[in-house]
């Protein structure tokens, strides 16, 4: 099965981060959820508490085939500024592995740190200027498979951004299978 990382920071969006976890868990990904800084206990954008599996320091980098960056602009700009992160991913940026990136993360932790600048990607509109002109779209979902790298816009293409995940790393037909008891209406339709 796909070992993920779900990234975790003060002023992560919490709509994304829960939506994450759950629809990777039913897929039975094993996901740990892992806080960049110092405290177990997260206080997201909305005031929300979440409690981190683990921290940064403590995982190995080997054990996962995804990692997901959750945004919210707090959080992101916290990853940004956190250099043992961005180390993180760049030594984690290898073949076959893959990056996932949503709302204000793509441009504020991806982008602002040229991870990966020649990848396809898309963000929450608040950030999307700050995107390469030649490299963004304005999909709810972007996969770019040559780069090994998933986007999405926020909060409300939070579980259709799951879904995909699903399907890139696992199959459509385990993505059809976790989306039909969701009730998932208004995703796409292959995973109807």
């Amino acid at each position: 099965m796909v070992n993920v990382m779900v990234a975790l920071a003060p002023g992560s969006e919490e709509i994304e981060t829960v939506s994450l976890v759950d629809t990777l868990r039913r897929g039975e990904f094993i996901v740990d959820l892992v806080s960049v800084g110092d405290e177990l206990e997260i206080t997201c954008s909305r005031g929300v508490r979440l409690i981190a599996d683990k921290l940064l320091t403590d995982v190995n980098i080997d054990d996962y085939q995804l990692l997901v960056i959750p945004g919210g602009a707090g959080g992101s700009e916290f990853m940004r500024n956190t250099p043992e992160f961005i180390e993180f991913i760049k030594d984690f940026y290898q073949p076959p592995k893959y990056i996932a990136a949503i709302c204000a993360a793509p441009a504020l932790v991806l982008h602002a740190n040229r991870i990966c600048p020649q990848a396809t990607m898309t963000s929450h509109p608040s950030f999307f200027s700050d995107l390469d002109e030649k490299y963004r779209s304005e999909q709810r979902v972007v996969v770019d498979h040559k780069h090994r790298v998933i986007t999405s816009r926020g909060p409300g293409t939070a579980i259709e951004f799951a879904l995909e995940l699903l399907a890139q790393l696992g199959s459509e037909e385990l993505a059809r299978q976790v989306a039909e008891p969701m009730l998932c209406a208004g995703i796409d339709q292959r995973f109807r």
